[in-house]
């Protein structure tokens, strides 16, 4: 074991991870509807970083730049039909090549047949095998939210109004009468799996089991978690604990929406804005809740079985998520940008007798920093034919929250061919440049402290335009250092 001869066991590292958390739907983070018991408890145990940010809002290349500490330009996964290249090293080599037992249980989203290092690797196909002929529904659940064309909700929505009678709505509304006859207001989220079938149930049961077997071994476990991304289908038990009529919508106005680039609204929803879009929109937030109280709760089975097995002193626990999920604010739903909600990512981590209880901290980091604060704090070399981090460890944050973090986080954005735009959040200013030609403003400046709503575009305004100026000088500079595409532009 590479360095670890003044500790009596290696450090442990449990890494529980969800998809499309934002980190605007968390009790720890200020949100007073939405419960999330355990993972408060986690943050009130440990240390709660409030400007974390996610480096590609996208699932695939997010994760491989959590997993190797390089950003997409350099690691090459920059689409959901991207495999990592296999000589890409991730965290799962480090530890491996130091003597870890290592296990990635869960969403990893790899594309290909690749396990990318780990020993022992628990995936989809896992849980299709343990649904059996369940799998179906599912499939099918995963595939109706899946649609591209926003909010899932309204889109079932409009199906129903364009096809009365039909039989293509979402497998979990109540089907029970025809659907001329039910009124629009009577549809309500309906789960057909007992609890225990839903896939985090699953992966949190896999992974206790994994910890139980080799808890003897030095671990590094990552246990990830589908929810709250859709099927927004929670368990019934967890979609009863919300009511769309009591779900508070963001408050935006559409005529800002005009100040903002084509490339940041692309992801509006249906309606939004129009009494039919809120309705739609408080249904869609009652289900997200739901299914985020259930991850809560399935996150809650593995740290009580850290605490069973004897082995939450000398582990290392970190919770994130790959990206957030814009919630109807601006009226967008989904991720793909980088406003607050889709690009601010909850970040906790809790390690007994170093990371202080109860802390917050404002350093800045992103999701490039997590294997050099992995590999630093376990004192873990990078295994041979390793290539160059782009991240920076954030060790000495954990140990001072009142640490500075890095200078600035970065987030880039190219999927499926769109012309590439890229995010500067220093430590007042958050700047995004787009790429794109096109009528219209392709900057945004944004002091999140004074505006946490984003809901003013400083770039178009001329009194700025020396702040702009500068942050465009320093962002080009560092992608030309990169070397990073920047199509159009010198």
């Amino acid at each position: 074991m590479t360095g670890s001869s003044n500790q009596e066991r290696p450090l442990n590292v449990v890494w529980l991870m969800s998809d499309q958390h934002s980190s605007r739907a968390l009790g720890c983070y200020g949100n007073s509807v939405v419960q999330t018991p355990r993972l408060d408890r986690l943050a009130s145990e440990g240390l709660r970083f409030d400007r974390a940010y996610c480096s590609y809002p996208v699932c695939v290349p997010a994760r491989f730049t959590m997993l190797t500490g390089r950003y997409p330009h350099h690691h090459g996964a920059v689409g959901n039909r991207t495999p990592l290249p296999l000589r890409e090293r991730t965290a799962a080599h480090h530890f491996s090549h130091a003597g870890y037992a290592t296990a990635f249980l869960g969403k990893m989203h790899p594309v290909d047949a690749q396990t990318h290092g780990f020993d022992y690797y628990v995936d989809f196909g896992h849980y299709y095998d343990y649904l059996g002929p369940k799998t179906e529904v599912f499939t099918r659940g995963m595939g109706a939210d899946d649609s591209g064309s926003g909010s899932p909700w309204v889109t079932m929505y409009q199906k129903h109004l364009a096809r009365p009678g039909g039989r293509d709505l979402s497998p979990w509304f109540r089907d029970d009468e025809p659907k001329a006859a039910m009124p629009a207001e009577t549809l309500r989220p309906r789960e057909t799996r007992p609890e225990e079938d839903h896939f985090e149930s699953f992966i949190a049961r896999e992974t206790i089991r994994f910890l139980q077997t080799y808890r003897d071994e030095p671990l590094f476990v990552v246990a990830s978690f589908l929810k709250p991304h859709n099927p927004f289908a929670p368990p019934a038990e967890y979609a009863a604990m919300y009511r769309p009529e009591d779900m508070p919508l963001p408050a935006w106005d559409a005529a800002h929406v005009q100040n903002i680039p084509r490339q940041a609204r692309q992801r509006g929803a249906p309606e939004a804005g129009t009494p039919e879009g809120d309705d739609w929109a408080r249904r869609f937030l009652a289900a997200y809740y739901g299914n985020v109280t259930h991850l809560d709760a399935c996150v809650g089975r593995v740290l009580d079985a850290l605490e069973e097995l004897g082995l939450a002193q000398t582990t290392l626990v970190i919770y994130t998520t790959d990206h957030g999920e814009m919630l109807y604010e601006h009226g967008l739903r989904g991720k793909f940008s980088f406003f607050e909600p889709s690009s601010r990512i909850p970040l906790l981590a809790r390690l007994p007798g170093r990371v202080p209880a109860g802390a917050a901290t404002d350093a800045l980091v992103d999701q490039g920093d997590f294997v050099p604060t992995l590999l630093d704090l376990a004192r873990v070399d990078p295994a041979p034919r390793s290539q160059a981090l782009d991240g920076a460890s954030f060790a000495r944050v954990l140990d001072d929250p009142a640490a500075p973090g890095k200078e600035f986080a970065f987030g880039e954005y190219a999927l499926n061919g769109n012309q590439p735009f890229y995010m500067r959040r220093e430590a007042r200013w958050k700047y995004i440049l787009y790429t794109a030609s096109g009528n219209g403003p392709n900057e945004e400046l944004y002091d999140p402290q004074a505006d946490p709503g984003e809901l003013d575009n400083l770039a178009v305004r001329p009194e700025y335009a020396d702040v702009v100026a500068e942050q465009r000088k320093l962002l080009l500079k560092y992608l030309a250092e990169q070397g990073a595409p920047l199509p159009g532009r010198t």
